[in-house]
């Protein structure tokens, strides 16, 4: 289910992402009276076709999802043309327009993708999107301010600027650390009143290091505790087999009292194909279960599972819903596209400049992943991946890189500063170099991909 669930997300997001951003070059190619004789979604082999009444423009979705793209007409395709048709001439060329709206017509899909993530952004900031608020259990390498164990701290600032969810303080984190800056400041409040304020010496060699940057530069969140109360029973488990329900409440394991998550999964981890004596209480009555840890193994390690998982109720406490009205959503939703924009930039020189680990770029088999993950938690979520993916994209194609829209620019640029062309000859070696580089990072990112999967 999680598949099918994953390869529906991606095909929706793939969709609608590169839809939109063919849309852009569409869009001003017709606002500039260039005649667009296919656009298509996808690559390869076409599924579908469809050219409306006195237009040009053939509309198909085509076999591979990766991509799409805006076919404009070229002066060196006029002779195998319909030449009665009026829209079939020079004028209407898309070569054959100034280099300035050519430039535009292309920079249109990039911008297209950065005008749809704020889109996205205003959705979830008015429907409002839920987050753990950033509570610590310890900081690390400062023992002179180590957080009380006893005590719940919260961040709610990083440099500067507010931290409701665990997001906010992740990004914050690595603007700052993209930068360059040596520290991070971060303000911190216990029940609701702001108590400190802490430096948090910044290693520039974070970025090269796998994991949450967050864990890797220090800060270690706190983990919700559980009781031992039930919330979901796995069919044909372990527990499932001993007639645990959701709704039971583990009191005792072999005559030992419990009362905390934490200590049923200590007990039961270290308990594989063992019998254990459980006291539960099932709707105000106690009863009497034998359960028996089947065998998982966990990297090199073999340990108990049972198949439950614990009551959701105590992460209320944990959880926020960050909310805005229109005006202020529109506002928030300018600014945060602009900083993932300048952040993805930034990232991806660091990855290039060797500054930060290959293992942070994703493939689509991740993008299916989070995809699946993101839909089947409601379409809050699933808008705020869409709007991230949409930088993504946007960023991607404006890289300097030939074969991509950023690597026309970059030829466009160049003509208008030496008042002619690039030669044709420069041009497809530029491409060929492209193809080269987008090749690798295709092969990177796969690679990362199947890392992943296979030693999850």
């Amino acid at each position: 289910m999680e598949i099918i669930q994953s390869i529906i997300g991606f095909f929706i997001a793939i969709g609608i992402l590169v839809t939109f951003h063919e849309f852009g070059h569409f869009y001003v190619a017709r606002l500039f009276n260039v005649t667009v004789l296919n656009f298509s979604v996808g690559f390869g082999k076409n599924l579908y076709t469809k050219k409306f009444k006195d237009s040009e423009t053939e509309y198909s979705i085509a076999a591979i999802p990766l991509g799409g793209y805006v076919k404009m007409l070229e002066s060196q395709e006029l002779e195998n043309l319909d030449k009665s048709n009026p829209n079939i001439s020079e004028k209407f060329c898309f070569d054959k327009q100034s280099v300035y709206k050519r430039f535009l017509i292309v920079a249109a899909g990039p911008i297209f993708n950065l005008i749809l993530a704020v889109l996205f952004f205003i959705i979830v900031h008015l429907s409002g999107i839920t987050g753990l608020k950033p509570f610590v259990e310890n900081i690390n390498g400062l023992p002179e301010q180590v957080i009380s164990q006893s005590e719940k701290y919260e961040i709610i600032s990083v440099n500067g600027h507010k931290t409701q969810r665990w997001q906010d303080v992740r990004v914050e984190t690595l603007n700052s650390i993209v930068k360059g800056d040596k520290v991070l400041n971060l303000t911190l409040s216990r029940g609701g009143e702001e108590t400190s304020s802490i430096k948090l010496p910044i290693d520039q060699s974070v970025l090269k290091m796998k994991g949450d940057v967050i864990k890797n530069i220090g800060i270690i969140p706190m983990r919700p505790e559980f009781d031992s109360t039930l919330g979901f029973v796995e069919d044909n488990s372990s527990a499932s087999l001993a007639g645990l329900m959701p709704g039971d409440k583990i009191i005792k394991i072999n005559g030992e009292a419990i009362s905390l998550w934490s200590e049923y999964v200590e007990i039961v981890q270290n308990n594989p194909n063992n019998i254990l004596q459980l006291e539960v209480v099932r709707m105000d009555t106690l009863i009497n279960l034998i359960l028996v840890p089947s065998e998982k193994v966990v990297g090199e390690k073999i340990i108990g599972y049972a198949g439950i998982s614990p009551s959701r109720e105590a992460l209320d406490n944990y959880r926020v819903t960050v909310k805005y009205p229109l005006l202020e959503s529109i506002t928030k939703s300018f600014d945060l596209t602009i900083n993932y924009t300048v952040l993805t930039f930034k990232m991806i020189f660091k990855l290039f400049s060797g500054q930060a680990n290959m293992s942070n770029i994703s493939g689509p088999l991740s993008i299916a992943e989070f995809s699946g993950k993101s839909l089947s938690m409601g379409y809050v979520y699933f808008a705020y991946l869409l709007a991230v993916l949409s930088i993504s994209l946007g960023v991607l194609n404006l890289l300097p890189i030939p074969v991509l829209d950023g690597g026309h620019l970059v030829y466009y640029t160049i003509e208008m500063l030496i008042g002619k062309p690039v030669s044709i000859k420069y041009q497809l070696i530029g491409q060929q170099l492209g193809l080269l580089i987008l090749v690798g990072i295709m092969l990177v990112a796969f690679y990362n991909d199947f890392l992943r999967i296979f030693s999850g």
